[in-house]
């Protein structure tokens, strides 16, 4: 097939999304014999409020416009020289008019939007997956959203290169425990838990170290400033009263100046432990005993709501790096592991601790799980074996 892709949210691979889903997805389609026609329109003015999901200002429309007319014109060239087969793209509402997916369809091309957030941002994506063909989403109770919405949904998990995620020879393990991943929801609840019970931990990753715009990145990500500003947390509020009324309103509120104050209290116990970046990934993950992972996100994606486990990127990633992985547990993951064989998982930030110290504590069995999770992540859990299970699924040829 001849695809066209709209994978990047930025040319330039500092910012969103830049490189993350076309390294994961162009390696798999190309040893598929897929032909990439990729975008060159640039995606960044759109990402910069893509977080917005409707009601954009005249300013932000205009963009959206601009930005559509150039995609469509591109693939209506590329579709001139040869015949594309398929259009695939990772749009935000923000990022493609969908009306413009109309003007696809005339050319008779088939439409596959991705889109990992389904869970707790879903009003993000809404008018986008309404008007493509097939929705693509990881997340398996997202489902009842998209239909509701009118979509036509098509579950298929992420998953791992391991061309990019893979075991490091020889590494010399430390007998600690480490977590990958930005600040992000009650991952600091998790990481203290272990830290104030004395199991050596390492963080990397975004936010952990006492830098003011990170710290304000990271409120920001989660839906609320409380920054100290009077007019900032005014604000929260009168979102959280327009959203939930008076009354709720001004519990939402007091709950999130509480968590965001726990969240300021728990910088000092968890800075220590705090290691800036990951370079390399999978140098990071084959270099640690036991690799952690937390599961939960906010369930309208703004600290205060209801947290919900999914699965996620790196549940596939680490254990492709050969690694004994520990995880949130989810109904979900069991479908894609034998936990306690392959993986395991916890409930509670007690469990969490009592299996972290048992992995430590017993390497032979941390080998155990380590093996037979990296041939299990291996044999099921590829780029190349999820892209097949998509075309499966939308009707179309998985060879090129």
């Amino acid at each position: 097939m001849r695809i066209f892709t709209a994978v990047r949210h930025s040319n330039d691979s500092r910012f969103y999304y830049g490189n993350l889903w076309s390294r994961n997805f162009y390696p798999a389609l190309r040893e598929l014999g897929h032909e990439i026609v990729e975008c060159k329109v640039d995606l960044l003015q759109a990402s910069d409020f893509m977080h917005t999901g409707c009601r954009f200002t005249p300013q932000e429309m205009g963009v959206r416009g601009r930005i559509t007319e150039q995609i469509i014109d591109e693939v209506k060239t590329a579709h001139r020289q040869r015949p594309i087969n398929l259009f695939l793209s990772y749009f935000y509402n923000a990022h493609f008019d969908p009306l413009g997916v109309d003007e696809i369809h005339r050319l008779d091309i088939p439409t596959v939007n991705f889109y990992c957030n389904s869970i707790y941002q879903f009003e993000l994506v809404s008018a986008i997956a309404s008007r493509v063909r097939f929705s693509w989403h990881p997340e398996k109770n997202a489902r009842a959203q998209y239909l509701k919405a009118g979509a036509n949904p098509v579950w298929v998990q992420m998953a791992a290169d391991p061309k990019v995620c893979h075991p490091i020879p020889n590494v010399a393990r430390r007998r600690r425990t480490c977590f990958v991943g930005q600040r992000y929801c009650d991952r600091d609840r998790w990481l203290a838990s272990l830290a104030r019970q004395g199991v050596p931990v390492d963080i990397y990753g975004n936010g952990w170290l006492p830098d003011t715009n990170s710290q304000h990145e990271e409120e920001k990500s989660q839906g609320v400033r409380w920054v100290g500003s009077a007019e900032a947390n005014l604000e929260v509020f009168r979102k959280n009263v327009k959203q939930n009324g008076l009354v709720g309103g001004s519990f939402r509120t007091l709950r999130q100046a509480f968590y965001a104050t726990e969240t300021r209290r728990l910088r000092s116990v968890l800075k220590p432990h705090a290691k800036g970046r990951a370079e390399n990934l999978s140098e990071v993950l084959s270099s640690y005993e036991v690799v952690l992972n937390f599961s939960n996100v906010w369930a309208d994606g703004r600290l205060g709501s209801r947290l919900i486990p999914h699965v996620r990127l790196r549940d596939f990633e680490a254990p492709m790096c050969r690694t004994c992985y520990l995880t949130g547990d989810t109904d979900e993951i069991n479908e894609f592991y034998e936990v306690g064989r392959e993986i395991d998982t916890y409930r509670t930030p007690e469990e969490l601790i009592d299996k972290a110290n048992y992995y430590l504590r017993h390497a032979e069995l941390a080998e155990k799980l380590r093996n037979q999770g990296y041939r299990r992540a291996l044999r099921d859990h590829t780029w190349l074996h999820r892209f097949k299970e998509l075309f499966q699924k939308i009707g179309l040829s998985s060879g090129g």
